[in-house]
């Protein structure tokens, strides 16, 4: 399955790790670029991308940032995820739902 993940903190990193074993095709995105993420690449498999491109024809896309940084993501981020994709958001705050959900639409 393809998998995007925006976040490579803990539980993106951890689940980029576990799902890389799984055999899942994943590309993992951060803040910080693509260049910050070689480590993880390298131990994982993981592909470093662009937030504005990672959920590029994934099947899943997995939200993984704190709920106050989902409105910084780029407009379209979600846009190009394969049709009939799943969109999980596993932050644990509930203030900014309805951006991520505007953005899957």
């Amino acid at each position: 399955m393809k998998i995007a993940i925006i976040g490579a903190g803990n539980i993106g990193g951890n689940l980029a790790r576990r799902l890389t074993k799984l055999g899942h095709d994943v590309s993992i995105a951060n803040s910080r670029g693509p260049h910050t993420l070689t480590e993880l690449a390298a131990e994982t498999g993981a592909q470093p991308k662009e937030v504005s491109v990672v959920a590029r024809d994934a099947e899943l896309v997995v939200v993984t940032i704190p709920q106050k940084n989902i409105p910084d993501l780029p407009d379209g981020v979600l846009d190009h995820a394969a049709p009939n994709a799943v969109i999980h958001n596993i932050s644990n705050q509930k203030s900014n739902l309805e951006r991520l959900y505007l953005l899957a639409l």
